[in-house]
């Protein structure tokens, strides 16, 4: 079979523009007779997949059931990285370890999605890349295909290793850039993991953060805890969060706003999935309703609520100085609690 000039071009598009990788590994799953594909890489700043739109989704299934964790396939494609060209399922285990791996059983051949052809390429910075074809009609058919996928694999090599520079450079270009404004930020896998950050949210390291290698961890234990249930939520993806910060004293002295890498920005910075933005009150520039505002993500009307009760006010002499009812104070002050972390006036 004679490779297309039109999928080269597109292949070769991709590694100039990475967020065209999921339409690229669609063409060439089509050209060979695949469902979908997946590009996979992995650096020290974490794990990146990139699906294309056919198996996006069992891409995420498979790997919210926990199967990643177990996979022989990715592991035994490891032992193998040497190897200049593609593999197929088959040759990577006997047909009596498909028909009976959980992987397989339980998962992969009840979807049709048990037959696959992957390679494992060297990035630039010993960076691991795999290109995965999904969900051939039958391991014949994987087979099959096998030299074509061979003589296309140079190129795919070329333009993946471009492609993860390119996303490193973006990364470096945007810390600096914080760094010459000042502001305290990282950049956050899903799992809480820094893939980078700027000078000025490293040198909180040590007094308020710990750079752990599950995740990032705050020193202030129930900032921490908030900080765990937040990405543990679905909605996390999509509303970000913010966390107050306290010291020893329970006073409050940051927040943590945690934003997330949102469908251009996602594409841009690879395994990026949240920024996390530091905010401290030492602006003077600022009014102190703007200040709680910024640092605990209230609205204006929870701002003076705020004020009002830290300087001593009850809810209810601040309800009848600005004419609301008790209960509407009430369900202010009850959100300020929340996102204050606090739980009652005095805090």
């Amino acid at each position: 079979m004679r490779i297309p000039e039109s999928l080269i071009g597109v292949i070769y598009e991709a590694g100039a523009f990475p967020e065209l990788w999921p339409s690229a590994l669609e063409a060439v799953a089509k050209q060979v007779g695949a469902v979908g594909g997946n590009l996979i890489v992995n650096t020290s700043s974490g794990i990146t997949i990139k699906s294309s739109p056919s198996v996006e989704e069992i891409t995420r299934e498979f790997d919210e059931q926990g199967w990643n964790r177990e996979n022989s396939r990715v592991a035994r494609l490891m032992e193998r990285a040497g190897y200049p060209g593609f593999l197929t399922d088959r040759d990577l285990h006997s047909l009596q370890e498909i028909r009976s791996l959980p992987m397989y059983t339980d998962f992969l051949t009840p979807r049709g999605a048990d037959a696959g052809a992957a390679t494992v390429i060297q990035g630039a910075n010993d960076d691991g890349i795999v290109l995965a074809l999904e969900a051939f009609e039958n391991h014949q058919s994987a087979k099959r295909t096998i030299k074509f996928l061979d003589r296309l694999r140079p190129h795919i090599a070329r333009a993946s290793v471009l492609s993860s520079r390119i996303q490193d450079s973006r990364v470096e270009s945007v810390v600096a850039t914080f760094n010459s404004v000042g502001t305290a930020i990282a950049l956050l896998d899903k799992k809480g993991r820094v893939t980078a950050a700027s000078n000025q949210f490293a040198s909180q390291m040590d007094s308020l953060f710990i750079d752990g290698p599950a995740r990032l961890r705050i020193r202030d234990l129930e900032a921490d805890r908030r900080f765990a249930e937040a990405l543990g939520r679905d909605e996390i993806g999509s509303s970000g969060a913010s966390i107050a910060l306290r010291n020893s004293s329970k006073a409050g002295i940051a927040v943590l706003h945690l934003v997330p890498a949102l469908r251009e920005a996602r594409d841009l910075f690879g395994s990026t999935a949240f920024f996390a933005i530091l905010a401290q009150p030492d602006n003077q520039l600022l009014p102190s309703l703007d200040i709680l505002s910024a640092l605990f993500d209230l609205t204006p009307a929870e701002a003076r609520v705020a004020r009002a009760m830290g300087e001593g006010l009850t809810p209810s002499d601040f309800a009848k100085q600005h004419n609301l009812s008790p209960e509407t104070v009430r369900s202010q002050l009850k959100k300020v609690f929340a996102k204050t972390s606090t739980k009652r006036q005095g805090e």
